[in-house]
C-alpha cells in the first residue's frame, strides 16, 4: 500500500535540527518499551523510533533510542486534550546527535496505525517546513523595518512643514502687488477696516490690494506674505494669488461682500494666533 500524507510536527529545542538536510527512515514503535525509557534491540538500519510521551523525560527517551540505533525519534501524546508541546531538556544535551519531534494525539495515532498496518516497515520523510520561518521574518519586519519607515515619514513631514514656513513670497513678487491709498471712510462704510488687525482705515493709509480683490493694511499683510507659503492660496476664498491682476472692486459690492468680509476676519484671527505661536 502506498500513501503520501503530510503530518504537522513540532521539533524539539535540543539536538540537531532538520534545517540543513531531510531525514529518511523507517518508522517503528519498539515493542520492548513503547515509551522509550530504556534501551531496546535495534530492529534494522535507518529506523525512526515512535514512542509514547510519559514515564521519563524526553531527553532520556532520545538518548535511549539513539543508543538503540535510531536515526530520529518521534514522541507522541495520547492525552485526550492534547496540544502542541515544545520539548526541551534540562542540563547538557551535547551528547544528543539525532533530531526529535513531537506529535499531537491524532497524528501519533494515525502514524502508529499505519506503521502496524502491514509487515513491511513504514518509510517516512522528516522535512523542515519552510513556512515556519515566516513568523520569525514577520516579527523582524515589525521590530526593525516598521520603526525605520515611521522615522522616514516623520522626517519627510518635518521637511515639508519647514519648507512651507520658509518659502513665502519674494520681495519682487510682493512689490508687484498693488498698493492703494485709502481716501475717505465715509465712502466705504462699515467695510472700511482691516480684516487682520480689525482697525479702521484712515485717509492716506496704504493698503495692499491682493489679486483676489481683497485689501489689507500693507504693514499687516506683507509680513505674512513674505513668510508663509500657504498664503499663496488664501484659505477664505481659495483664490490663487498669481491667477489675476488688477484693481479690486470688492469695496462696492454691498451685502454679499460684507458676509465674505466677516468670514475673512475669522480666518485671519486664527492665522494670526498660529503665526505668533510659531
Amino acid at each position: 500500500m502506498a500513501t503520501n500524507t503530510t503530518y504537522q510536527t513540532k521539533p524539539a529545542l535540543f539536538g540537531p535540527s532538520l534545517s540543513n538536510s531531510d531525514k529518511v527512515g523507517y518508522l517503528l514503535q519498539p515493542l520492548e518499551d513503547p515509551t522509550g525509557c530504556q534501551l531496546v534491540t535495534t530492529p534494522f538500519a535507518n529506523w525512526i523510533a515512535l514512542v509514547k510521551r510519559g514515564s521519563c523525560s524526553v531527553a532520556t527517551k532520545v538518548r535511549n533510542m539513539q543508543q538503540s540505533g535510531a536515526v530520529a525519534v518521534a514522541i507522541g501524546d495520547l492525552e485526550l486534550k492534547s496540544s502542541w508541546f515544545t520539548m526541551y531538556a534540562l542540563g547538557d544535551t551535547f551528547d544528543i546527535e539525532i533530531p526529535s519531534i513531537f506529535l499531537a494525539r491524532n497524528e501519533y495515532k494515525s502514524l502508529l496505525y499505519l506503521s502496524e498496518l502491514t509487515d513491511a516497515p513504514l518509510m517516512i520523510l522528516l522535512q523542515r517546513d519552510q513556512r515556519m520561518d515566516w513568523p520569525l521574518l514577520d516579527a523582524m519586519i515589525i521590530v526593525f523595518v516598521s520603526p525605520s519607515v515611521m522615522l522616514v515619514i516623520i522626517y519627510i513631514f518635518r521637511q515639508l512643514k519647514q519648507q512651507m514656513h520658509r518659502d513665502g513670497l519674494t520681495e519682487t513678487t510682493l512689490a508687484s502687488l498693488v498698493l492703494w491709498q485709502f481716501t475717505t471712510q465715509e465712502e466705504y462704510g462699515a467695510e472700511a477696516c482691516c480684516a487682520i488687525c480689525l482697525e479702521d482705515y484712515f485717509q492716506g493709509e496704504m493698503l495692499r490690494l491682493l489679486p483676489c480683490h481683497h485689501g489689507y493694511h500693507a504693514k499687516c499683510v506683507d509680513a505674512w506674505l513674505l513668510t508663509k507659503k500657504g498664503f499663496r492660496r488664501k484659505a477664505f476664498c481659495n483664490d490663487n494669488m498669481f491667477d489675476k491682476q488688477g484693481r479690486s472692486d470688492w469695496w462696492e459690492n454691498g451685502t454679499s461682500n460684507r458676509r465674505k468680509e466677516v468670514f475673512i476676519v475669522l480666518v485671519f484671527q486664527v492665522r494670526e494666533k498660529s503665526l505668533y505661536a510659531s
